[in-house]
């Protein structure tokens, strides 16, 4: 590790340590069991602090009860790449991922805080003929579901906008709305908003149980007691199975482990889009620092615990030699940590988000590809959707569609071993 960013991290570490001081200290007078809420909202990552500020600033009382601090290790709020690439969508997805783009602009200046976020587009690469002739294919889909901006590009202006691809890249999709951000530092001003608006973090509370009452959710019983609640949104992320499971309520989800690598640092700046590739599972951000983080969808392998993971080292290195092979710039540099993220998958690969039909007073948000990007939008949503308020964007999305599904089907899906 190098003195650059060995200072950075020091620097992350006593920012975040801050952050979390303040909110510990903003709720230590209300840090006791409460006999009633409105909303109770359980996991405090990224999505769940997005809908608790959106929630607090309708004037309603949440509470949030989160195991450990809102961005732990292995949650998929610390560990995400943080990319901000939403077109890439399934038409349900769609409308969220609208929101979210128009939201992400001002979000910093809306939430007073850095959320490292950078604006820099997304660069979609095409390696042959055959791949660009798929590029302009999706290109014209994407466009049908409202992503306007997105625009075909050549090697020529490929290169334009990121210098130093490999001599096989012949094309590319770019959209300028696109970018990346710091999730841990996005995660922690999403708390701190709710928190300014009055919204209640428990921290290191581990939730037991839910409390079922007929057929309805009336709480959860967490280490300090029990909690009753008017409305309970399972934000579990990874653990939202295990937890719905003790109500009686078997959800078609699996645990997935993402692995996420970092680089050591560059000249700050060369490369300023998200780069990725439609034949190849790859994604690649610089940070501020210079510093790369290398994604694409490469799994590891969930422990029996649900809590931890290893990643299979012919898969890092196999992500690693991708983006060598894209991108010369990065054919320098050392890989200085590879990590992975636990995330829900749900069957159809699409997020449960809204009311369970088969009892009351229980909503999800969870198991979304792209929960990061779509969580300002997931969380005003979700804010409408509990106070009976029309959300649209959430339609497709409802995990009413699970009622649908054959059940050997998700048998089969819960039974298959990981891939």
């Amino acid at each position: 590790m190098t003195f650059a960013i060995l200072v950075g991290k020091i620097h992350w570490v006593q920012t975040v340590s801050a952050r979390v001081s303040v909110m510990q200290a903003e709720n230590k007078s209300m840090f006791h069991p409460a006999a009633s809420v409105e909303v109770l909202v359980i996991g405090g990552g990224v999505i769940g602090s997005s809908i608790a500020y959106h929630v607090a600033r309708q004037g309603r009382a949440v509470l949030v009860v989160e195991c450990g601090d809102v961005a732990r290790e292995p949650a998929a709020s610390w560990a995400s790449a943080g990319g901000i690439r939403l077109w890439e969508q399934d038409p349900p997805e769609a409308p969220l991922a609208l929101s979210a783009l128009s939201r992400w602009p001002t979000l910093s200046e809306e939430l007073d805080a850095d959320l490292g976020y950078q604006q820099g587009g997304h660069l979609m690469l095409a390696e042959n003929e055959a791949e660009a002739e798929q590029l302009q294919a999706l290109m014209e889909r994407q466009r049908a579901l409202g992503f306007a901006d997105l625009s075909f590009v050549d090697r020529q202006q490929a290169l334009c906008l990121a210098p130093g691809l490999g001599e096989q890249v012949v094309a590319g999709i770019f959209s300028p709305s696109s970018g990346h951000a710091d999730p841990r530092l996005t995660t922690y001003a999403f708390a701190s908003a709710a928190t300014r608006q009055g919204a209640i973090y428990w921290t290191g509370i581990a939730c037991l149980a839910l409390q079922r009452v007929g057929d309805r959710i009336v709480g959860v019983q967490t280490e300090r007691g029990v909690v009753q609640a008017e409305q309970t949104v399972l934000a579990a992320g990874a653990w939202t199975g295990e937890l719905a499971a003790t109500a009686g309520i078997q959800l078609p989800l699996k645990i997935c482990v993402l692995q996420a690598l970092l680089s050591s640092p560059a000249a700050p700046g060369i490369l300023r889009s998200v780069l990725t590739a439609t034949g190849r599972a790859v994604s690649l951000k610089q940070r501020a620092d210079g510093a790369f983080v290398v994604g694409g969808g490469w799994q590891g392998d969930p422990a029996r615990d649900g809590c931890s993971y290893t990643l299979r080292g012919e898969r890092v290195e196999r992500n690693w030699a991708i983006v060598r092979d894209l991108f010369a710039p990065f054919r320098t540099l050392h890989r200085l940590n590879a990590w992975g993220g636990l995330q829900a998958q749900s069957i159809d690969d699409l997020p449960l988000i809204g009311s369970v039909p088969t009892v009351e007073g229980l909503a999800l948000a969870c198991a979304s590809w792209y929960g990061f990007a779509l969580a300002p939008a997931i969380g005003r949503s979700m804010a409408d959707h509990l106070a009976g308020l029309p959300a649209p964007e959430l339609e497709q999305l409802s995990p009413q569609r699970i009622d649908h599904i054959d059940p050997a089907r998700v048998a089969a899906f819960m039974a298959a071993p990981d891939i």
